[in-house]
């Protein structure tokens, strides 16, 4: 119900206050089915534009349309109602708005209708909820029959409510005489919600039945208040002995004295709270006498006094504790000077209660006994005076108040210190700072942080002159207060005093002031200038001190200027820089700190720079992929253990197969065996996708050598993941890291090898493999291609894969970088330096870059510098292709085209090929995981000799046009998934017209499935009208079950039915041919003739659903799939071109 409700009230914000027009579109001839489906696959909508478009789509179905919509909610477990609620809930919040009377009244008409043929109770509650938003008296007949109905009653009851007219009300009344149980419990509780007088009379016998029943009917009387329940209620409450009973007896007795309060017979409520407070007296009962209290309280002002204050005398403080609360609104000078003569005879809790309510009233007469509790030997009452005479007095009391901190200890002085904090006035800081010089040290330092506090640069003099005290708790609050009172303004003053402080503790608290000074200043380049300029001129002593400065501004010029000092300067500079670059304000100063770990004459500070460099990496934003190269980088120079310890935690951060790999490296060095162990685990544990023996092999020997207080329950955990491992080979290494197993040299193309004679491709090939060995070298673990010869080849030929692999472009300073991969022989993602604009490498590698229709630009940059690692992802399934770089997605799913032969698709499968293009290039870290797929169809031989050719293999969709993104191969099946408020998910077309023809195709339906095969069709308007639609539908669904003949699975759209009962359950394959020739069509679907049709008829006379089909005329165009926002495959589709002459 909440999700329904959700719906209904995003609907109504959306709508709030647009108003439809209400004429249908005459030129619209989709049948009612037919716009249903559409209007359900653009839902949700994305904007409150597309949701009143929605709405007035729903509004032109009409009411028996809107009936039909409605009628597909099906029943739990058999199908997601989820969109149908979105749009009736819509619908409903839509024809409650203003000037939308007659739809009202339309909705109230179809929901009656509905309510008649839906069976599933879920669906009639959910149903009469929207009668509960658009009924009026219209809906009363329909809804007081389900006053009897245990389910029900309680959604028909709150409806008849909501319409509250006088026949509802009859309505529920007489309902109750009938029902019983679960349902006489709604309707009660009904009545009591609508305060209908005439229900009590009825209800008063119910309060002495069955628990429940007495219990809501005497919350249904307290709600009425009509005065004859009184007695009721009364003896309810009595019989209960005013205690807590099963049925909330006297908490129904104060609701119905509250009740009668706002009604306004107050004599009433006021006799019933009394004697509840002279009657309810046990501990766990204060909620009720509190209630009591606050209508007496709520009867007189002089009564309310009189009750308020003896409730001071009462044994619970929580009681005691609401009085005061019930006081203060009413509070008076003449009152609060009582309550100040309660604080003497009150226990400490209560006096400091009693002084917080004169505190928050803000009357002044009371200052002088408030004031006089400064002296009180009670911590807790001489503190919460302090804070009462702040809130009343403000500014008025200060100087009470600082005579009070100047005599007082520590605690007085904390909160005298808190309270100023919290005043409000403008000569507040101005006080404070004139009281300071003059104060006891304890006292300045209170008051300094009270200017800091307050950020009160105005009096900057002030704590200047503290600077120089001679007490060091003094002079230490003043430095410690700049960072919080300069601002920019002060930054000649800071420098200046920076040069002349002369100890280090002061100098890094200036040094902070000046950071906090700069923050939030506009011009960054400006301020950099500035403090480079006062570093030129700043003794030496004192330089190191700017590098912070530089630090919080960021920027190229001051990474320089850092940089710089670590490279010349002394032992106590470069600890400085160092410490100035690892608190950098961004990434930027990352490079220069590994740059520094790396080269062997700073040995001394690797360790320093590798924490750096750690803290900026993880405080960045950055997907694991990139995050871990960049910790690979820290490991390559770490060498204390507890940072490499470190770097494997925080690759445990970044979740990935290549972040696994890499930490399972560690798992037999015993300084971070149990880091990797912890990483390994916890990775492959937050993923179930893994599989495969290298992953197993790493959570085996993780089992093996994990320790620790939790290591039990860590190896059942492992243990259990690898029970429930899925199956596959899952990914293995491509590149063995010593030499070229697995490698060969290239030869020629697909094409030109496949012309190839045996003996000759072996001879060829055993050139390209010698030529492979002189220019691609396995150095270090990488495999690097040395700048001349050709591709590498993998010998392995791959179809669908997954490909992981990291790679660099080495810097030779010819500017030419340049590689790629490609794919089943055929290039390919691309890899290339950016900086080379000229021939258009600023966008990026991973680009599908020979592709010419398709996309062939990544959607993003992603690469990292020159000799810097990449890491790709590939995924090829099918001829689509996604990649993504250093973790962004840079190519999604986009179609590879043969660059060999363009009018040929993709080859199904072949070599994998790192490119040479003449500029260095490194790899490591190769891995492929090859995904299973159906094997390509092929025709029969049959069907060969009959002339048949292939349309889909299951492996590309070379031969089709159109939405080529969302129809998409799915283990080698065309698939159609429409997302919710994206569409219908549009037409797939061939890319020939076809006149006469014999097409065999199979497809699955999925539940309530909606899609249609065109032909004759043209690629724009209508397929249906402009072409032909031979419609393909889930028949068996019962929001189709109205639809005309000529809708139904096999029909010609509109103009002639098939026969229905042939298709196969839904989930399971379908077997169709279309065999079209002139004006007839014949359809056979599973072995049956279940459409023989001719157009002659139809073309002369018009279609059956007297709508215009000008594709009825047309003799040849494309076949298609039309899609209506249903979830459907296809697979194995041939084609027979019976117009071409043999």
């Amino acid at each position: 119900m909440i999700k329904k409700i959700f719906f209904i009230l995003l609907a109504v914000v959306l709508l709030q206050g647009n108003v439809f027009a209400q004429a249908q579109d005459k030129s619209d001839e989709r049948t009612t089915t037919t716009r249903i489906a559409d209007l359900l696959a653009q839902l949700p909508a994305r904007d409150a534009k597309q949701l009143k478009g929605n709405m007035q789509e729903i509004a032109q179905l009409g009411e028996d349309g809107y009936v039909t919509l409605i009628s597909g909610l099906t029943a739990p477990g058999k199908g997601n109602n989820a969109l149908l609620e979105y749009a009736i809930g819509g619908f409903s919040a839509y024809v409650t708005q203003p000037g939308q009377e007659n739809w009202r009244k339309m909705s109230v008409n179809a929901y009656v209708k509905a309510l008649a043929k839906l069976s599933d109770k879920q669906n009639k509650s959910f149903i009469i909820s929207q009668l509960e938003l658009v009924g009026k008296d219209d809906a009363i007949a329909s809804l007081q029959p389900y006053l009897a109905d245990a389910q029900l009653a309680d959604p028909a009851a709150r409806a008849l409510v909501k319409i509250n007219s006088p026949a509802a009300k009859a309505a529920l009344l007489n309902g109750l005489a009938k029902a019983n149980g679960a349902a006489k419990l709604s309707i009660v509780e009904a009545l009591g919600d609508s305060r209908d007088k005439a229900a009590a009379k009825a209800i008063a016998p119910l309060t002495t039945g069955e628990s429940n029943l007495a219990k809501m009917s005497l919350y249904a009387l307290a709600y009425i208040a009509d005065p004859s329940s009184e007695p009721v209620l009364a003896a309810a409450a009595e019989k209960a002995g005013y205690k807590y009973d099963n049925t909330n007896a006297v908490a129904a007795y104060v609701w119905y004295a509250e009740q009668l309060m706002k009604n306004g017979e107050k004599v009433e409520a006021n006799k019933i709270a009394k004697k509840i407070l002279e009657q309810v007296k046990a501990d766990d009962q204060v909620h009720i006498r509190t209630a009591a209290l606050k209508l007496v309280s709520d009867f007189s002002k002089a009564q309310s006094d009189e009750y308020l204050f003896a409730a001071m005398s009462d044994k619970q403080f929580q009681y005691r504790a609401a009085a005061l609360k019930l006081a203060l609104p009413n509070l008076t000078p003449v009152t609060a000077d009582q309550w100040t003569k309660k604080i003497a005879k009150a226990d400490p809790a209560t006096q400091v209660a009693i002084i917080d309510m004169l505190g928050d009233s803000k009357i002044k007469s009371v200052l002088p006994a408030i004031t006089a509790l400064f002296k009180s030997n009670d911590l807790a009452v001489r503190s919460a005076a302090i804070a009462a005479a702040g809130k009343i007095g403000q500014e008025q009391v200060l100087g009470n108040l600082l005579k009070t901190m100047g005599r007082g200890d520590g605690a007085t002085i904390t909160a005298v210190s808190d309270a100023i904090s919290r005043m409000s006035g403008d000569g507040i800081t101005a006080k404070v700072a004139a009281f300071i010089p003059k104060a006891k040290p304890e006292v300045q330092v209170a008051l300094i942080n009270v200017l800091a506090s307050r950020a009160a640069n105005a009096q900057l003099s002030t704590i200047y002159g503290q600077l120089k005290s001679k007490n060091p708790e003094v002079k230490q609050a003043a430095f410690t207060a700049l960072k919080q009172t300069v601002t920019s303004e002060n930054l000649p003053q800071l420098f200046k005093l920076l040069n002349e402080t002369p100890g280090q503790t002061e100098l890094v608290k200036v040094q902070d002031a000046i950071i906090a000074a700069m923050k939030g200043v506009k011009n960054n380049d400006q301020q950099v200038d500035m403090v480079l300029q006062q570093m030129a001129a700043t003794s030496a002593d004192k330089k190191p001190l700017f590098y912070k400065m530089l630090a919080s501004l960021g920027g190229d010029k001051s990474l320089k200027a850092v940089s710089e000092a670590f490279n010349t300067g002394d032992e106590s500079t470069k600890t400085a820089a160092i410490a100035a670059l690892s608190s950098w304000a961004d990434i930027g100063a990352a490079d220069e700190l590994i740059k520094i770990a790396r080269q062997p004459a700073n040995a001394a500070y690797v360790n320093k720079a590798v924490d750096g460099y750690l803290r900026l990496v993880r405080a960045a934003k950055y997907q694991p992929e990139q995050r871990l190269l960049l910790l690979r980088e820290a490991m390559a120079v770490a060498k204390a253990p507890a940072q490499q310890q470190q770097i494997l935690k925080d690759i445990e951060q970044g979740k990935c197969l290549n972040a696994l790999l890499f930490a399972g490296r560690y798992l037999d060095n015993p300084a971070l065996q149990q880091a990797a162990a912890n990483a390994v685990m916890n990775i492959t544990l937050a993923d179930k996708s893994y599989n495969g023996a290298l992953v197993k092999d790493l959570l085996n020997k993780t089992i093996s050598v994990i320790k620790g207080a939790d290591s039990e329950y860590q190896i059942e955990a492992m243990r259990k993941y690898l029970a429930e491992m899925p199956k596959g080979e899952g990914f293995v290494p491509m590149f063995n890291g010593t030499d070229l197993t697995g490698w060969k040299g290239l030869v020629g193309d697909p094409l030109k090898r496949a012309k190839m004679d045996a003996a000759t491709l072996a001879t060829a090939q055993a050139k390209a493999d010698a030529e492979a060995l002189d220019s691609w070298k396995p150095i270090n673990g990488e495999l690097q291609f040395m700048s001349h010869g050709n591709n590498l080849a993998t010998v392995k030929k791959y179809g669908d894969f997954e490909m992981l692999v990291d790679w660099k472009i080495i810097d030779d300073k010819k500017g030419e970088g340049d590689a790629g991969i490609y794919l089943r022989g055929t290039p390919q993602v691309q890899i290339w330096d950016n900086a080379r604009v000229k021939v258009g490498a600023q966008v990026g590698s991973g680009g599908l870059y020979n592709n010419k229709t398709n996309e062939s630009k990544p959607l993003k940059v992603a690469d990292n510098k020159l000799d810097e690692w990449n890491t790709f992802r590939i995924l090829m399934k099918g001829d689509r292709v996604t990649v993504y770089l250093n973790g962004e997605l840079v190519t999604d799913n986009v179609i590879l085209e043969n660059f060999w032969d363009r009018n040929l698709p993709i080859f199904a499968e072949e070599q994998i090929e790192l490119q040479a293009h003449g500029s260095p290039v490194a790899y490591r870290d190769l891995y492929i995981r090859e995904i299973p797929r159906a094997k390509p169809f092929e025709l029969s031989a049959k069907e060969k000799k009959e002339g048949y050719k292939v349309l889909f293999d299951g492996t590309n969709m070379h031969s089709w046009t159109g939405n080529t993104t969302d129809y998409t191969i799915e283990d080698g099946n065309i698939a159609i998934r429409p997302k919710p408020g994206k569409g219908s998910g549009g037409n797939l077309f061939t890319k020939e017209e076809f006149s006469d023809f014999i097409y065999r195709f199979e497809f699955k339906l999925t539940p309530g499935a909606n899609n249609g095969l065109g032909i004759r069709a043209p690629l724009t308007g209508d397929a249906a009208y402009q072409g032909m639609e031979l419609q393909i539908l889930d028949n068996d669904a019962p929001i189709y079950k109205d639809l005309h003949v000529y809708q139904y699975h096999g029909s010609v759209y509109g103009t002639i039915p098939a026969k229905r009962g042939f298709l196969k359950p839904v989930g399971e394959w379908n077997y169709e041919e279309v065999i079209v020739k002139g004006p007839k069509i014949k359809v056979i679907l599973n072995g049956t003739v279940i459409l023989d049709a001719d157009l002659t008829e139809a073309r002369k006379n018009g279609a059956a659903d007297g709508k215009s089909h000008p594709g009825l005329l047309r003799e040849s165009g494309h076949i298609g799939f039309l899609g209506h926002g249903s979830p459907v495959e296809f697979r194995n589709i041939r084609i027979k071109d019976l117009s071409k002459k043999k």
